[in-house]
């Protein structure tokens, strides 16, 4: 195949242009390959780096602590002052780096059906119904009139919707049942066939598929071949080995285990539960020819083949026109930011907000699949209505229009004091805070000779946390708190230590129980260590390459 596809490219351009763009793939991949080798094969952990990891998890401990939250001390008793703030954020600065961020009002507009449209598709399905219950072809008429083809699947009686097996227990092949409906579609029901069928079989098949070398007819005869030899007494798992192009199946001589009906296609199906134990048969299905041989069938039960003819409650052309003016009309009467306010209050409509989007975000809330929505987003300035590249405000999302109003912007780069003045204001008391806690149960200390009567005296209670380590993530009952883990892990046993200032509070502890433990074989961490630097080496130096070399992307303009 391989020389005749080389042969071919000195005649078909085509054929020759894919072979060079072949060769160029393999020939990047190849350098990307050796530049992640040289990369990852030079990243290397020391006998020292292994020590000192050994040496995090080398002790464990049990612990007693209290809180004293930060919320305990009023707001109103901190002052901050503006050049506090100024101080703050020029120390600061590198921590108020962000990407390019955008906050977004907006109100949608749904497309449903009205009530002509439920209308019209009440008269479709009437006069639908004595075409159904005539056509000779029942099948057919449901594959070429319903929204839904014709499944072909025999149920049993529990697996027919309640509405319907009243209807279906009467086994009458000519009435319709209907129209009824059911999740906002109407339907019409005709029972096509009833049969006692096995509830489940166990199955084993050998699949010939037609190939770039073999055509149907051909798979055929080479069925046909096979299927002499089983009855000739050859063993069917060996056949099935040697011949199966169900991969998935051949290796353990074509058993497909138990099953029932509605998990294979249609044709292999009903020869799978048509088919009596034990006897050969074949079948022919988009994959192939299938040589079954059914192995055990369960106890029959009497199932149905139930034809459905549907019409869903569509949205028409007229309802979707009314709804699109609609959101034109609200489009048109903002270009301000009150305005926009004005127009959702008189309308009686429901703003939704979203903050901080990225440029890459896929998702706003009640919104599927919102891209344009974001992608336009991105081009829009702070206090305008969204547009899109034909300027239009109306989006169409998915079963709503959308109409936007860009509330904010946020460039990439680092934020300015103005933006972030909040941010450093909490920050900046949460540190006051903290110290005038601090001075507190450091006067506590010296009253107090156990933790209990610490907590007793400062109104809070004591907690434990069991099993805390360097390494640990995180402290029952405190949550995520490095400055505690890292405290009470290398605290005296049986000494109350601190204050400790954290994210919540500040903190005393007590540690009840060190357990030291031998720990990782130190040659084993080493390796662990090195194998982790080169899975992250890969993938960190493409960012370093990307970082240096200034790329920006900017592929959310595009999809």
């Amino acid at each position: 195949m391989l020389v005749n596809f080389l042969k071919s490219i000195e005649v078909d351009e085509t054929a020759k242009k894919y072979w060079l763009f072949f060769e160029d793939e393999i020939v990047a991949d190849r350098m990307n390959s050796k530049y992640n080798s040289l990369v990852t094969k030079g990243l290397y952990v020391t006998s020292k780096q292994a020590e000192f990891e050994k040496s995090l998890a080398f002790r464990t401990v049990d612990f007693s602590y209290l809180l004293k939250n930060y919320s305990d001390v009023s707001d109103s008793t901190i002052k901050v002052s503006d050049s506090e703030i100024n101080a703050y954020y020029t120390t600061h600065k590198q921590s108020y780096k962000r990407t390019a961020e955008r906050d977004i009002e907006y109100v949608t507009f749904d497309i449903t059906p009205s009530e002509d449209d439920k209308m019209q598709a009440v008269k479709w399905i009437n006069n639908t119904k004595n075409e159904f219950a005539t056509a000779t072809d029942a099948v057919q008429f449901i594959n070429t009139t319903s929204d839904t083809r014709h499944t072909g699947f025999y149920v049993p009686l529990s697996e027919i919707p309640d509405s319907l097996k009243a209807f279906t227990k009467k086994e009458n092949m000519k009435d319709i049942y209907g129209p009824y409906l059911e999740n906002g579609t109407y339907k019409l029901a005709r029972l096509l066939d009833a049969s006692d069928r096995p509830d489940s079989v166990h199955v084993r098949h050998i699949l010939i598929s037609p190939k770039q070398n073999l055509t149907l007819a051909q798979v055929k005869l080479k069925a046909d071949s096979l299927l002499k030899v089983l009855k000739s007494g050859v063993s069917f798992q060996l056949v099935a080995k040697a011949n199966s192009d169900d991969q998935g199946s051949a290796q353990i001589g074509g058993d497909l285990g138990w099953f029932k009906e509605g998990k294979m296609v249609v044709p292999f199906s009903n020869a799978c539960f048509t088919a009596k134990k034990g006897v050969l048969t074949t079948v022919e299905t988009n994959y192939g020819i299938h040589i079954i041989e059914v192995l055990d069938q369960s106890k029959n039960v009497r199932k149905y083949d139930m034809g459905i003819i549907d019409r869903k409650i569509l949205p028409s052309s007229i309802t979707n026109q009314k709804v699109y003016a609609e959101a034109s009309r609200f489009a048109g009467t903002i270009d301000t930011y009150d305005k926009f306010n004005k127009a959702i209050a008189s309308q009686n409509v429901n703003k939704r907000v979203a903050n901080n989007i990225t440029p890459q975000q896929k998702t706003l809330p009640g919104l599927d699949k919102p891209r344009p929505l974001i992608m336009a987003l991105f081009q829009a300035d702070q206090g305008k209505i969204v547009l899109d590249a034909s300027q239009q405000a109306v989006f169409e999302i998915g079963d709503k229009y959308v109409v936007g109003f860009c509330t904010k912007v946020s460039e990439e780069g680092t934020a300015s004091e103005k933006d972030v003045k909040n941010d450093i204001r909490y920050s900046i008391m949460k540190d006051k805070k903290a110290d005038l806690i601090s001075v507190q149960l450091n006067n506590l200390k010296k009253e107090g000779k156990t933790l209990e009567d610490i907590a007793s005296k400062a109104g809070v209670r004591v907690q434990e946390a069991t099993q805390v380590s360097f390494k640990s993530y995180s402290v029952p009952g405190a949550g995520v708190e490095p400055a505690l883990i890292g405290s009470a892990s290398l605290a005296d046993q049986n000494v109350i230590s601190g204050p400790v200032k954290g994210n919540n509070g500040v903190y005393l502890i007590n540690v009840n129980n060190v357990v030291t433990a031998a720990g990782e074989d130190a040659k084993l961490l080493k390796e662990r260590l090195i194998a982790s630097y080169q899975m992250r080496g890969t993938y960190e130096a493409y960012e370093a390459l990307k970082k240096n070399a200034n790329v920006i992307d900017k592929r959310y303009k595009f999809y």
